[in-house]
């Protein structure tokens, strides 16, 4: 059985004015528990911070984190850094958007799109646990709100400059439906028996999907235990390290709901995969 991670953390942007300051302490949070509670061997997590989280350089550790996985294998993908969207090139977005990660060198003509990476992770393997974090708005909303000790609240927000445009000149940008992928909701841990939980959704995913917000929310780069830090990531590893590693994707869920809750944070992350897997160990073999 093999394990493998790619940890991606952008707190330096070549656009002016959009730099972050929690994303190299998310990926390291992340590095201490993979190798401390997972039993990854340090030699097989690649690490991409600021100028080397390129789109190249995060589209080719994506493809050798994926290449070759089979039945049984841990693989563990971390995004923290800004995101976005743009309009939809291919008509395959019902909302018309495509989501985006934005890497360090974001140009926004061609950048990292979720067609790009949804073509990837659908030939995965049956039997193949990957995990997919992304600390970071993946909408049209997508921010990391800069809160610093002594400062009010800060969105940090990149718009598409094609959507400014078409704003200023009075065009619409407009996108077809040309289809999408089913969802359903299914029932939470916590909460009143029987009651879906809109925050967890039941989709035809080759990988367990967990987000630092809805869709309509800010995902939030905070000041937290004396440092900064994706309010996600903390949440997340400091539920992780609760549990001693023995948790599942639900029960983080809903772990982690309850800490950004308790920290005054409005975002609620969500938790996108196979039903199936949602009750097993987090970073526990699939097969």
């Amino acid at each position: 059985m093999a394990k493998r991670a790619l940890l991606c953390g952008v707190n330096v942007y070549e656009i002016p004015g959009t730099d972050l300051r929690g994303c190299v302490n998310d990926v390291r949070n992340m590095e201490g528990l993979l190798t401390d509670l997972f039993g990854f061997d340090q030699a097989d997590i690649s690490v991409l911070l600021d100028g080397d989280a390129t789109k190249a350089n995060i589209q080719q550790g994506l493809e050798e984190l994926t290449s070759g996985a089979e039945a049984g294998d841990v693989l563990y993908f971390h995004f923290s850094g800004h995101g976005s969207n743009v309009p939809d090139d291919d008509g395959d977005e019902a909302d018309g958007r495509d989501e985006i990660f934005c890497t360090t060198d974001l140009d926004w003509r061609d950048p990292l799109r979720d067609d790009w990476m949804r073509q990837l992770l659908d030939d995965i393997p049956d039997g193949v646990n990957l995990t997919f974090v992304s600390d970071c708005c993946h909408s049209g909303t997508i921010t990391r709100a800069l809160s610093p000790p002594d400062a009010p609240m800060i969105e940090r927000y990149l718009p598409c400059p094609r959507d400014i445009f078409a704003a200023e000149s009075g065009r619409v940008l407009r996108g077809s439906v040309r289809g999408g992928r089913h969802t359903r909701e299914v029932a939470a841990t916590r909460g009143i028996a029987g009651t879906p939980d809109i925050d967890i959704k039941d989709v035809e995913l080759t990988e367990v999907l967990i987000t630092g917000c809805r869709a309509d929310q800010t995902s939030a780069d905070a000041f937290l235990d004396g440092d900064y830090h994706g309010a996600l990531t903390h949440s997340l590893a400091g539920a992780i390290r609760e549990a001693d590693g023995q948790i599942t994707y639900r029960d983080l869920h809903g772990a982690v709901q309850e800490k950004l809750a308790d920290g005054g944070f409005s975002q609620v992350p969500q938790l996108e995969g196979r039903a199936s897997n949602f009750d097993k160990l987090f970073l526990s073999s699939f097969a």
